[in-house]
């Protein structure tokens, strides 16, 4: 068979290997915030590969997407810190949402059940509304800035594209603190829902080089410990 024919019929097959996969996982935490308290409290969630709705370990090696739903009852909106980690990503999500110069307490919504995705069209930090239960689908905060200063105008740094290019399995930590008095929040649960693909498909690129390189009379390429191109 020809070596471009070869070719042909196994870069289809690479391209398939690497289709993507949507898993959504939430976890009950149901868990009240410590009032006015900069400890806060930690809340972990661990993506395991074939469990549940969990896809196998090579389909989730690669992220290229993460959103964020938050669910909160009660309690002042305006006072909650929120971040999440895993592996090196890390995304500030609430930010002392409202927080202005003019409005040094925040938004006065109460509850939350909102969806954060870099995608969406707009910022939490700035809601349409300052009452009742805060819902809809918003872009994280991502202001990695001094909670007790933070404004509209800081930078956002801290996205949840900060996870894009890590292997989703293993722990993921959500860190919500209250930092300012009067108002208690429970926060009921919150979902990941991650979109993944395989690594590249070492093997198939490896035969389509070796069989290009002795097409053309070249030797064919090096291979390194790591399954590289040398």
């Amino acid at each position: 068979m020809k070596p471009l024919l070869l070719i042909a019929l196994f870069v289809p097959l690479c391209t398939a290997a690497r289709a993507a996969v949507t898993f959504t996982t939430t976890l009950n935490a149901t868990t009240t915030i410590p009032d006015n308290d900069d400890t806060g409290t930690v809340s972990h969630m661990t993506i395991t590969p074939d469990t549940g709705d969990v896809p196998s370990a090579r389909q989730i090696e690669i992220i290229t997407n993460v959103s964020v739903g938050l669910n909160f009852s009660d309690g002042w909106n305006g006072d909650l810190f929120v971040y999440l980690v895993h592996d090196s990503g890390f995304a500030i999500l609430l930010n002392r949402i409202g927080r202005e110069e003019g409005n040094p307490d925040g938004n006065g919504t109460s509850g939350m059940a909102v969806t954060l995705d870099d995608s969406a069209s707009g910022n939490i930090h700035q809601p349409l509304s300052n009452s009742g239960i805060l819902t809809g689908t918003h872009q994280p905060d991502g202001r990695n800035t001094d909670p007790d200063s933070v404004l509209a105008s800081d930078p956002r740094t801290a996205l949840l594209s900060s996870f894009n290019g890590l292997n989703a399995a293993g722990q993921w930590t959500l860190f919500v603190a209250d930092l300012n008095p009067g108002d208690q929040s429970t926060l009921q649960s919150w979902t990941l829902t991650i979109t993944a693909v395989p690594e590249p498909c070492s093997a198939a690129l490896l035969l389509g080089a070796c069989l290009l390189a002795v097409r053309r009379g070249r030797p064919a390429p090096h291979v390194g410990s790591e399954g590289r191109l040398g």
